[in-house]
Order: structure tokens, then C-alpha cells, then sequence
């Protein structure tokens, strides 16, 4: 186990372990650990010079490059706080970011602050980050300093949810250290790996998957995902071993062309937030025989909470697992009990993946992070447990199983119904499927339906998936309507945007469709 309290002691056990190891590789070439170290040295001092310090914000909008991973060490090592946002957020959503964390700094590339100099309104004390490349980089017993950073926040992860603005997570040191560390251990992460990174770093994710690598001395490939088939000729010119995504992602992917022995590297790979339809799941093993598949549940609010071991995927294909090491999850009644062998009750996260709330908004923090129920209530200070949200059950052998968000469960005819197991049915029947989702829809009567959305690569036969629909499922679950659309709307992180989903289509059948 990595033997560090500070994230920036990690990136300087990497570098004396292995100082001449590939640690980078993007665009324009490789950076070893020892090489990193001297650029998060150089960067630290410009990053203080401009005024960054302690508890200090630094809002990133890069490209998933190198100045991106440098500009993390160097605001960790100074006890600062990261804010990496996603490059494809409009003026708005930007604007709401900045004003809610009120950062000291904003790093962004050349191109893109032109776009939104002019347009972007900065709070008063908030200021453009100018690198001087003239700085000199700092020296290893300079940057000792860093250490006992573990109870620091150390960078605030915006979430959409499922209602209003984009929230804030706010992760520790020690969140992020032990996500990397229980990572790496369950996948059995090695010095040899080449990790593809896909997902974004505003995605945990995301940021994850560099932190694991490094946690083992591992080479991290950054990309910024534009096509499928661009990753197939990234994972064959790497020889990557390592490939994360989410369904919608996965989707893709195990329609592009894979030509013989271009994924022979894999070694493993993983899916997380969203569950993983069985065709999708068959179809990647097909693709990828040798590499062995880890399907993951976590929430931004406590980072990770399980894994499937692969070895039990043949027998429980659509269980979300146990909980992953330095969590305890549970499955708990509205009263804080816990629930019996398969009784649907709320996944509640406890341990020291806990982040400490949502930035700025102590309100919302206390509906989700609630005093541990499973402690004595006399016990004073009670660390906080996240409240997911979602429904689980766990099977008689502790493997639990994913049945929907809650306040996305779908009620019609006063019967209350999971859009998964919905969708999962339909990814069952119908081929050549991209994406699917289910969403009540008002009817006239005050009532609901479900109004089923899909996209394909081919034109479908609604009227007899329909038909097939109907026999496969109760009455009270069978779709409305049947809707084909070219593509399915997503979040920033590519999940499939729900949300955006109801709102366009809440008046579809009192219109008459």
C-alpha cells in the first residue's frame, strides 16, 4: 500500500520508485515520474506567485493534456483546491460554477479564454492564471512541505443531480488517496498497466483513473474522446491494458470496427455510472476475450461504493457487487434499520470514502449526509454517512443488486416501477441498440405512462417491439409509446441526461401524440 498522507507525496513516491518510467503520454510525447515532479515543482511556484494559496480555489477548463495532471499536483502540493470542469460546459453552466466556489485563479487555454473573456463575469478577487515560463522549479526538500494534507479539501467536483444547478462535492486528500489506493488493489493494478483515459477528470471517475495508475506506477495515455474508432486505434498503438467507460461510451465502442488482435492488450476493463445492459455486457465480452470485466456502482458523494468480481459476472450478471475495500455499505429503511435479505431498502455509504458535503450549501449537505444511523445516538459527533438515493437489495450471500433511483422510480396506475428494469428487458429484445430510457409521462387523468425513448443504428419496428414488449412484461410496466430518436441526450460525463429527457417529453401525450 502506497505509504503517503498527501497527494502530492504520492506523485513524489512515484518519482523515486520509478524516476525514469513513462507516468504521461499524450499529443506531444512522454513524460516520465522524475519528469513530472520537476514541471509540478515549476508550476507550484507560478501558482504561489500569483497568489494561490491554502484553501485557495483554482478552476481549470484544459484539455485533457499534460498542463491539465501539472496544474493538480502543483494545487494539491500547496494545500489549494482544485476545480477541474468540463470543456464542454456552456457560458451558463460556467458562470454558475464560478460564482458558487468564488476560485482565486482560472487556468484555461489560450483559445478558450478568448471565447469567454469577454462574456464571463469574475467575482470580485478572482483572476486569470498567467504561467511565467520563466519560473524556476522548486526542489524536492522545498516541496516537503506538502505533507499532513490528508483532512484538506482538495478539489470540488460539480454534479448535476437530478434536480436544480450543478452542486459541488468536495473531496478530501484523503478521499482521493484511498479511492486510489482501493482501486488498485481490487483491480490488481500493475507497474506495466498503460491506462486509456476517456473520461473526463470533473468525473471521479475520471480522476480516479490517473490516481490508481500512479498508486502502482503505471502509464497513464490521456486523450479527449471524440470517436469510437479513434480509441480503437489508441488502444492498438499504446498496447493499452487498461479501458474504463460508461454504457452510453461501451455503446459505442462495441459497435466500432475492432480488427484482429487490436484488443489483444486489454487486460481489463471497467464500467461505472450506469448499469450495464446484458447484450452490451455479452457483446464486450466477445470483443475483448482475454481482458476480464469489472462492473462497478459509486456516486460522486462517496466516490466508490462496489465492484462484481469478475469471477462472479456468469452467475450474477446484472449484480452491482460488494462494497469495494474503505467502504461499508448498507441497505437501510427510511428509519436507519437495516433491511432483511432482499427487502428493497436506500444503499447508504459509511467510511472514510464519505466526502464532507456539497460546497457552499449546508442545507442540501444535510439532507444527503446524515450522522451515522448505525452508531449509538449517544455517541457524540457521529461521522457522516451519504444517503445514495438509490434502491438496492442484497442477496443471502451479501451481493447486492441495483433497482432504481428513487426519485427516479416511475409510478403509474399508483404502482411505483424501476426504468431499469425496463430498459433491461428491451436491450434483451431488441439488437442494435444504442441507448434506452423509460420516463413517466402525465397523462390527461392525472395518471402516468411510460413513454419508451431508444436510439439505434437501424430503423426499428416499434410496433413489433411493442408486441414483443407485451409479452414479456406486466401490464402495469408495458410502455405507452414507443419512440425512436437519433440519439439520446447526455451529461457532461456521458451518462444519459434523464433529466432533459421528462422535461422535453412531460407533455407527449396530452398533445395528442
Amino acid at each position: 500500500m502506497v505509504q503517503t498522507d498527501s497527494l502530492h507525496g504520492l506523485l513524489m513516491l512515484a518519482a523515486k520508485r520509478w524516476p525514469d518510467h513513462p507516468a504521461l503520454e499524450d499529443l506531444t510525447g512522454s513524460l516520465s515520474f522524475a519528469q513530472v515532479l520537476a514541471e509540478v515543482g515549476q508550476r507550484r511556484q507560478q501558482l504561489a506567485k500569483a497568489g494561490l494559496a491554502a484553501g485557495d480555489r483554482l478552476l481549470l477548463l484544459l484539455p485533457k493534456q499534460r498542463e491539465l495532471v501539472i496544474d493538480l499536483f502543483a494545487t494539491w502540493s500547496l494545500g489549494a483546491i482544485a476545480v477541474p470542469v468540463h470543456q464542454g460546459l456552456k457560458l451558463q453552466q460556467l458562470q454558475h460554477i464560478v460564482d458558487d466556489c468564488q476560485p482565486k485563479l482560472l487556468s484555461m487555454s489560450p483559445v478558450r479564454r478568448q471565447q469567454l473573456a469577454s462574456d464571463l463575469l469574475l467575482p470580485t478577487g478572482t483572476a486569470w492564471f498567467e504561467p511565467d515560463t520563466a519560473g524556476n522549479p522548486l526542489t524536492n526538500q522545498q516541496l516537503q512541505d506538502s505533507s499532513g494534507c490528508s483532512s484538506l479539501p482538495a478539489a470540488i467536483l460539480y454534479t448535476s443531480g437530478s434536480t436544480g444547478l450543478a452542486k459541488g462535492v468536495v473531496v478530501t486528500q484523503l478521499n482521493l488517496l484511498l479511492g486510489a489506493m482501493s482501486v488498485s488493489q481490487y483491480l490488481q493494478l500493475q507497474q506495466q498497466d498503460v491506462v486509456l483515459a476517456l473520461l473526463p477528470f470533473s468525473f471521479d471517475y475520471g480522476l480516479n483513473q490517473l490516481l490508481s495508475a500512479w498508486a502502482v506506477g503505471a502509464t497513464v495515455v490521456l486523450t479527449d474522446y471524440l470517436l469510437a474508432q479513434d480509441v480503437v486505434r489508441l488502444v492498438r498503438q499504446h498496447q493499452v491494458t487498461v479501458l474504463a467507460a460508461v454504457p452510453p461510451l461501451w455503446s459505442a465502442l462495441a459497435q466500432a470496427k475492432w480488427p484482429d488482435n487490436s484488443a489483444d492488450s486489454l487486460r481489463l476493463w471497467t464500467n461505472s455510472g450506469g448499469a450495464m445492459p446484458t447484450v452490451l455486457l455479452n457483446r464486450l465480452q466477445q470483443l475483448f476475450r482475454q481482458a476480464r470485466p469489472y462492473l462497478m456502482y459509486g456516486l460522486t458523494e462517496a466516490f466508490r461504493s462496489t465492484y462484481l468480481a469478475p469471477e462472479k459476472l456468469a452467475s450474477k450478471p446484472d449484480s452491482i457487487g460488494q462494497a469495494i475495500p474503505f467502504a461499508d455499505v448498507r441497505v437501510l429503511r427510511p428509519d436507519g434499520s437495516e433491511c432483511d435479505v432482499d427487502e428493497p431498502g436506500e444503499l447508504v455509504h459509511r467510511g472514510p470514502l464519505v466526502s464532507l458535503g456539497y460546497w457552499g450549501r449546508p442545507d442540501v449537505t444535510a439532507e444527503r449526509f446524515k450522522p451515522d444511523p448505525l452508531l449509538p445516538s449517544e455517541v457524540l459527533q457521529r461521522p457522516a454517512a451519504v444517503w445514495s438515493g438509490d434502491q438496492v437489495r442484497r442477496d443471502a450471500e451479501g451481493d447486492l443488486f441495483y433497482i432504481g433511483r428513487l426519485d427516479e422510480m416511475l409510478k403509474c396506475s399508483g404502482i411505483r416501477i424501476s426504468p431499469t428494469e425496463i430498459e433491461q428487458q428491451f436491450y434483451a429484445l431488441v439488437q442494435n441498440v444504442t441507448d434506452a430510457a423509460a420516463i413517466a409521462v402525465p397523462l390527461a387523468n392525472a395518471d402516468n405512462a411510460v413513454l419508451l425513448l431508444f436510439s439505434s443504428m437501424v430503423v426499428q419496428d416499434c410496433t413489433a417491439i411493442m408486441a414483443a414488449l407485451k409479452q414479456a412484461l406486466p401490464v402495469y410496466m408495458q410502455p405507452k409509446a414507443i419512440l425512436q430518436l437519433e440519439q439520446l441526450p447526455k451529461t457532461v460525463n456521458g451518462k444519459l441526461d434523464r433529466k432533459q429527457l421528462s422535461l422535453t417529453y412531460k407533455e407527449y401525450f396530452s398533445a395528442g401524440e
